[in-house]
């Protein structure tokens, strides 16, 4: 049998104070590259912050942050400059749907989108080689044969994982859940 001891009520907690508040990418909002324009909706925002850096990714572009001051250090950009002279569908299409995660073991960036314009359809992810995201990536493009829509990644330390919601090419039939 469970035993239930008496009933107390909690004292509520209070929220800490926020160290630093800033915009991110919004309609207007400028940085180094220029002036970041709403180009599509819903706006599949994603963060993720690091020891020194906040990495926003809106629909299809990106940009770099300074986490203790907020200015923009690179960005925004399209996303898909992370694959130029890669070749192929990573660099040619910017078609969003973006992932931003940190790894806080190996001290790298992971940015991603899916490339959905030609087929094989694929999932584009950038891994920095370095703590910094301003600087270097490795690049890689995943094929598929269907149309891989909503993908979450999580980071774990022997792998980065990644699931879909997996349709035909078409979009119009749910083929199911892949990882």
């Amino acid at each position: 049998p469970v035993l239930q001891g008496p009933r107390t009520a909690l004292a509520p907690l209070a929220a800490p104070a926020t160290a630093a508040n800033f915009d991110g990418i919004g309609n207007g909002v400028s940085g180094p590259a220029g002036t970041f324009t709403v180009n599509s909706a819903p706006p599949d925002t994603n963060a993720a912050v690091g020891p020194n850096h906040i990495v926003e990714t809106v629909n299809t572009d990106l940009a770099v942050f300074n986490k203790t001051t907020g200015a923009i250090v690179f960005g925004p950009v399209a996303i898909n400059t992370l694959w130029a002279g890669f070749g192929g569908g990573c660099q040619v299409d910017n078609d969003g749907d973006p992932i931003v995660s940190y790894d806080r073991l190996a001290d790298r960036w992971i940015i991603s989108q899916f490339q959905v314009t030609s087929t094989p359809f694929q999932q584009c992810v950038a891994v920095s080689k370095t703590a910094d995201p301003t600087g270097a990536y490795f690049r890689y493009a995943f094929n598929y044969s269907g149309f891989p829509d909503y993908p979450k990644m999580g980071v774990w330390p022997d792998a980065y994982y990644v699931s879909y919601n997996m349709f035909n090419n078409a979009g119009t039939s749910f083929l199911g859940s892949q990882v």
